[in-house]
């Protein structure tokens, strides 16, 4: 498990437009993590993508990288992990949002969620509950219930394929997520892959995070509507 190489997938499946991007013109972003599995000689990263598709469905969009995977790339958007508390749809027939930002009453990933908030609660978030729409509501869970749309292990090895035999190496839901360069040119990656290769967390370069959906909102649906 070289370095190099890893880099070399990373940036193969980027230069091809195969890659996480968080600034996407079909995809509000929400909430986002990366997962690291390994064992002596295997290697996977997989990122979790929350967030609204341009379906207007809440979704989460699994990419996967590594050696021997059977896919890699962009594998699957689950988009069915939240619906009202009887199991109805977000919108009705007449595509009107059905949701009341005070008053949530879900059901996300098959769990019960009933929330009760004010404008205030919205401020502080920085989230506008006016003209409600699905990314203000994934955004607004992804501040109280955001364990509710990650994945088990075993979950994302059997949505992806995955060799059940590799370890959870690293997560985080924080990191320097590439802005238009390449991830061998980003700090954070090159890091990653020479912990991969060295087997060792303490060489990761965790400084600067900017995934947060607030440093990635000029592409949102919303702002696009207004142009």
């Amino acid at each position: 498990m070289k370095a190099k190489e890893i880099l070399q997938t990373l940036d193969s499946y980027s230069e091809d437009f195969d890659f996480p991007v968080l600034d996407n013109y079909n995809f509000d972003l929400a909430q986002c993590r990366l997962s690291v599995f390994k064992d002596e000689e295997n290697w996977l990263i997989v990122f979790e993508i929350v967030g609204v598709d341009k379906n207007q469905n809440i979704a989460n969009d699994l990419y996967v990288y590594g050696k021997d995977a059977e896919e890699q790339g962009f594998i699957i958007s689950l988009d069915d992990i939240v619906t009202l508390a009887d199991n109805r749809e977000l919108f009705d027939d007449d595509d009107q949002f059905l949701v009341n930002p005070f008053h949530l009453d879900l059901i996300v990933n098959k769990e019960t969620v009933v929330l009760e908030s004010q404008a205030g609660d919205y401020a502080q978030l920085g989230i506008e509950p006016e003209s409600f729409n699905p990314t203000k509501l994934a955004r607004f869970l992804s501040a109280h219930c955001k364990e509710k749309f990650w994945l088990s292990t075993s979950d994302m090895f059997q949505e992806i394929d995955a060799v059940p035999s590799l370890t959870l190496f690293y997560q985080t839901e924080g990191w320097e997520h590439i802005d238009e360069e390449k991830p061998s040119e980003n700090h954070f990656f090159q890091s990653l892959a020479n912990a991969i290769e060295l087997n060792d967390k303490n060489v990761i370069h965790e400084e600067n995070p900017n995934t947060h959906w607030s440093n990635w909102t000029w592409s949102d649906f919303e702002k696009q509507d207004e142009e």
